[in-house]
Formats: structure tokens, sequence, C-alpha cells
């Protein structure tokens, strides 16, 4: 049975759609779409339309293939349609708020907010995901689109890549693809969730391989869409470093930040 999530939100630049794109990383079997105005991103979900026949009919579509469809559309949520609708919040102290963000609001199910917590999440989530690990994972989805909200307005942002004789080997596009085989098992699967073509996947795996003269992916002989894939004990062992760094970078960039942007400037102004 496919589970429909619907992602509506206070407004604009509150992170709908890197909230959708998340939920779909974590999901298994998900796929995500879009319903609004004008023209699609090349960073945006390539599933875009901009009327609810073509969203709803992309649903039915989707259904047999699907065990989770992540939806973006304010108006899909308020159809009541959807077997889990999250409200994302305005940003702190913003004011243009859309005018049905009240009642937005009460057809969610979750509510990612300033008032939300974990423990509210989880037992609407535990009633909904039979897993408990797929439920956490959620959850952090959630909490780090609640830190989104509570962000200050001028914060720093660091970028983690691994060189190999000084040449780019590895960075968050390729550990995005790995965290994707190690949770779903296929590369199609992981290539589809990071939003790319499974071509251009395939050739950055390589290209790292390549780069780094060993295997990251091991793939499995047969099967719908070439088989099941696996990451090799390096490519296991090379994205936990990479996830610990990037996190230890990320805390570092934060706290220095922090402790030099807050001080007084010299002539107190």
């Amino acid at each position: 049975m496919t589970t429909i999530w619907v992602v509506c939100g206070a407004g604009r630049g509150v992170g709908k759609t890197h909230l959708a794109q998340r939920l779909c990383e974590v999901l298994p079997e998900a796929t995500c779409a879009k319903c609004g105005r004008g023209e699609p991103k090349p960073d945006k979900p390539a599933n875009f339309f901009t009327t609810q026949k073509q969203l709803a009919s992309f649903i039915a579509a989707s259904r047999p293939l699907h065990e989770h469809i992540v939806v973006e559309s304010n108006a899909w949520a308020c159809s009541g349609e959807g077997d889990i609708v999250i409200y994302v919040d305005a940003v702190e102290g913003e004011t243009n708020v859309r005018s049905d963000a009240r009642a937005l609001r009460a057809k969610s199910h979750l509510q990612v907010a300033k008032d939300a917590s974990a423990g509210d999440w989880q037992t609407v989530l535990a009633d909904k995901l039979p897993d408990p690990a797929l439920c956490e994972a959620v959850c952090a989805v959630l909490a780090e689109q609640q830190r989104y909200l509570q962000r200050p307005a001028l914060a720093v942002r660091s970028k983690v890549w691994f060189v190999a004789d000084d040449t780019h080997a590895l960075g968050p596009g390729v550990a995005r693809l790995l965290e994707g085989v190690e949770r779903h098992g296929t590369l199609r699967q992981a290539a589809r969730t990071a939003q790319m073509s499974y071509r251009y996947a395939w050739g950055l795996i390589k290209a790292a391989e390549k780069q780094l003269h060993r295997r990251l992916v091991l793939p499995s002989p047969g099967g719908v869409g070439g088989g099941r894939s696996t990451l090799s004990a390096h490519g296991r062992h090379l994205l936990g470093v990479f996830q610990r760094v990037s996190s230890e970078v990320a805390d570092f960039a934060d706290a220095r930040f922090a402790a030099h942007y807050h001080k007084e400037p010299p002539d107190g102004q």
C-alpha cells in the first residue's frame, strides 16, 4: 500500500522543497512531485506540475511503482487526501505569511514549528509507520528542518570534499549516492532520491572510484533495472568518515562564527 506524504507551508522560503527531497532520501522506494507555478528549476523535483489534475494523474500512475509518494502542494493538503500531511511554519520573524496558513496547519498531521517536539512527531508516526527505525529517520529530517526555521538571519555554511592527487574525488553528491545505496540497496533508487539521472549517478561513482583506485559500490547481477547494489567495505568506511568530518567541520564553523560575529564592533555600533 502506497503512503502519500504532503508537504505544505506558511509561505515561500520555509524549505518545503528541501524537506520533500530529504523525505524521499530516507523513505524506501519513494518519489516526489511538486505542484506550483512557473517553470521547474534544475535543482527542483523533476516531477513538476502546474495543475492539481496533472498531479492527481501522476500519483495514480505512481502508486503501483512506489511505496511512498511525497507531494509538495498546499492545495493537495487542503483537499485532505494525503495520508501524512506536514505543515512547515514560517521562519521566525517572517511577516509575509499566507492568509490560509492557519487552515493549512489545522489540516496537517505533523507540524514543523518552533513549538513542535520530537515526541509530538513520534506519537503521530508510530500509528502510520510500523518500522521504528524509519520513524526515527523521518523525525531526524523534521528536526533538521526545524533547526533551519530557527536559524539566525546571518549564518555560516561549510562544504567538505576529499581529494586524491590534488583532484576532486568525493564530495556531497557522491556521498548522497552512497547513502542512498546503503539505505535502498540499488544505485538506481539512490539516483532517483538524489534527483539525478541513473547515467549521471553512475558516472559520478565511476569517476570517484577511478580517482580513489578503489571500488565503492558493488553491483549484483540480475533483477529488474540491473539488480541490487551494496557498498564495498571501503565505500562504507569512506562514507562514515565523510559524514563525521562534515559534521565536525560544520560544528566548528558554527562555533567560530558565533564567537567572532557576536563580538562588539570597535565603535560599539
